[in-house]
This record gives structure tokens, C-alpha cells and sequence, in this order.
């Protein structure tokens, strides 16, 4: 985080040469924003939103009066829970368990709009955009809540079905890396509209909503397919044994962002 405090500092100042052209506004902001992880399979259950928070800087680049280039350095946090069934190592075999999984996933973002500005009306200018987003994955950490279902740490070689209910309590995992599990791109879609206050000469204040949509799959590794009764599906395998049946994690994450802040 430090490291990218100093980038996006540099970045600001370097930026800001340009501030006294009418052609050029710059500014930054704070962005705190509630999201979630939009499961792209019947195998995984949406459970719950996730305020988070993040900060950037904005780059307006005007080819005329009313239209202009968005773009800048996003840096944030976004999240939501969900739950879907795990297969985990135990001490002496493996175990079953249904996850509940709380994200928090930290990007770096560059977006890529077009921004459509109104006339100053009484000292304010109304601005909508559109366009594209491109972020890498730089942390990603979870606080997982493991209710453990089935294990076959009992099982002998020979049993054709070597599960049964595990008597295992419940488990919480804080602050859990998972970057393994987090794809490093997210792509996404960028829809915003605001407002900028004048306050004298080219400084202004900053206020706007942006929905971004995320439209690339943003998770990594396999959960365990469930059926209709939301129970674990099983099937048979290596030496006719009982095995749970994999499936590939998919899930989008979207955000809805309330920003604020300040443009020279």
C-alpha cells in the first residue's frame, strides 16, 4: 500500500504540469463503495454485499469544450460473501465442509472513457461517462467459515462409500491470503454521473456515482457441485470409491462507488 501511495503521488505531480492548460484537469479523490460477488454457477450461493473503500487519481483530457478522455489510476478495495461446498486436507484424510467466504480484493485500475460535460449552470458543471476498465489483482484476503459436513479419515481401504458426517466443530479463518484463488486481471465496464462545484478559477469539487461492472471472471480453483436438495453430488471413481464431484469457480465482481474529491 505505501509503494502504491508513492506511485500514485508521483503520478500526481507529474500530472499536474498540465493543470494550467484548459486542456487538462486533474485531480484526486476518495472512493468508498459497497459490492459484491456475482456467482456465475447454480454451485455457488450469493450471500452478501461488502462496503469497502478506495482512492485515485482523475485525469480529464478535453479534445473540446464539453467532451473529454477520463481516465487516471484507481486503487481499491471490493468484496461480498458467498458459500459454496470445499474439499479440504485434514490430519489423517479429507474432509467436506460448506465454505462461507468474505472477500476483500485490492486492484490497481486504469479506466478508459469517454466523459460528456455540460456548460457551467451557476457554478456547476454536470458530467456523465462511459467506457472501459482494465485492473490487476494486488492482495486478495478472505475470513473464511468452515461448517464441516463430511470426512473419510475413518474410511478403510476397501469401502465403496468411505464418508460419513464428520462431528467436527465449526472453524474461522481471518484474514486468509487467497491470491491463489483470484484471477490477477479484471476487466470491466465503467458507468458514472456527477456534478463539479466551482470554487474559483479552475478548482472545482468533485462529487459522482460510477457502477462498474465487472464482465471477466475473477475467481480461481474448484468448489464441489451440489444437486437440487443443495447436498453434495457424489460419483464413483478410482477403485469404485465414492468421490464428491468437482466444478471450476466463477464469479463476477461489481461495485457500486460514491466519489469525492478535488480537480485543479
Amino acid at each position: 500500500m505505501k509503494n502504491l501511495f508513492i506511485l500514485s503521488t508521483a503520478l500526481f505531480l507529474s500530472t499536474g504540469l498540465f493543470a494550467q492548460s484548459d486542456k487538462y484537469k486533474i485531480g484526486v479523490k476518495i472512493a468508498p463503495n459497497i459490492g459484491w460477488v456475482k456467482p456465475e454457477s447454480k454451485h455457488i450461493s450469493h450471500e452478501r454485499n461488502a462496503l469497502r473503500f478506495g482512492f485515485g487519481l482523475v485525469a480529464d483530457i478535453h479534445f473540446t469544450d464539453n467532451y473529454a478522455i477520463g481516465t487516471g489510476l484507481n486503487i481499491f478495495q471490493m468484496g461480498g460473501e458467498v458459500s459454496y461446498h470445499t474439499l479440504r486436507e485434514g490430519d489423517n484424510g479429507q474432509e467436506i465442509a460448506l465454505l462461507s467466504r468474505s472477500y476483500t480484493l485490492q486492484y490497481g485500475e486504469v479506466p478508459l472513457t469517454l466523459k460528456l460535460r455540460t456548460n457551467e449552470i451557476g457554478y456547476i458543471t454536470y458530467w456523465g461517462q462511459f467506457g472501459l476498465g482494465l485492473g490487476v489483482n494486488i492482495r486478495a484476503t478472505a475470513n473464511d467459515e468452515l461448517d464441516y459436513q463430511f470426512t473419510n479419515e475413518n474410511a478403510t481401504i476397501n469401502d465403496p462409500n468411505p464418508w460419513i458426517s464428520s462431528d467436527r466443530e465449526t472453524s474461522v479463518i481471518e484474514d486468509e491470503d487467497i491470491k491463489d484463488d483470484i484471477s490477477l486481471f479484471r476487466a470491466s465496464l465503467i458507468i458514472g454521473a456527477g456534478i463539479e462545484y466551482n470554487l474559483s478559477g479552475g478548482t472545482s469539487i468533485l462529487a459522482g456515482v460510477t457502477f462498474n461492472n465487472g464482465f471477466t471472471d475473477i475467481l480461481r480453483n474448484n468448489g464441489l457441485q451440489v444437486n437440487e436438495a443443495d447436498e453434495v453430488d457424489f460419483q464413483e471413481g478410482d477403485n469404485n470409491k465414492q468421490e464428491p464431484v468437482p466444478f471450476q469457480l466463477k464469479g463476477i465482481g461489481n461495485f457500486f462507488e460514491l466519489s469525492l474529491g478535488i480537480m485543479f
